[in-house]
């Protein structure tokens, strides 16, 4: 973990409870069966296992559910090497957040299109714009990320998009 995530204001509106992986299911199928699209965020640390539990409740929920990670906001390497952050590589000021934003009140309200979602691609450590498809008709969005809970600048405003918040802690 960086130093700078480390100092960072993050808000705790919730309590840690330990459950168990059908509950969360059974929890994101009630979403998805709201009548409405419905976006869910779940957050944690690095390596806490969040893209485990958001590809297990997409397995769950097949075609209503698209998973979108918040990686896909990476900012490219060389925008990275442009201002001199390529060592702080996923700290929040490496995404572009705005566009982060931008996408959820995109998938909000659904107007009959697909929207598209960008795609963080390890093997190149580089996203590619357009790689997510997310039909109007799917019911849930699921988005990931370490950050979908922090109350400080632009990351601010992700929570308020977020029809529920799942923190993910390993124990």
């Amino acid at each position: 973990m960086s130093t700078s995530l480390r100092r960072q204001k993050v808000s705790r509106p919730w309590s840690l409870v330990p459950v168990r992986l059908a509950s969360l299911i059974a929890r994101a199928e009630a979403l998805a069966d709201s009548g409405q699209r419905r976006i869910l965020g779940i957050t944690g640390a690095p390596g806490s296992g969040k893209g485990t539990v958001a590809q297990a409740v997409l397995k769950a929920l097949g075609p209503s559910a698209v998973v979108v990670p918040m990686d896909g906001f990476h900012l490219a390497g060389a925008e990275l090497d442009r201002l001199g952050r390529t060592d702080r590589k996923g700290d929040p000021e490496t995404f572009d957040v705005a566009g982060y934003v931008a996408l959820l009140r995109r998938l909000r309200e659904p107007d009959g299109e697909t929207v598209y979602a960008p795609e963080f691609h390890r093997d190149v450590e580089e996203s590619y714009a357009g790689a997510i498809a997310v039909p109007s008709d799917v019911p849930l969005v699921i988005t990931e990320g370490n950050y979908l809970l922090l109350d400080q600048g632009p990351w601010s405003k992700v929570r308020e998009l977020l029809d529920e918040a799942w923190f993910v802690a390993p124990y």
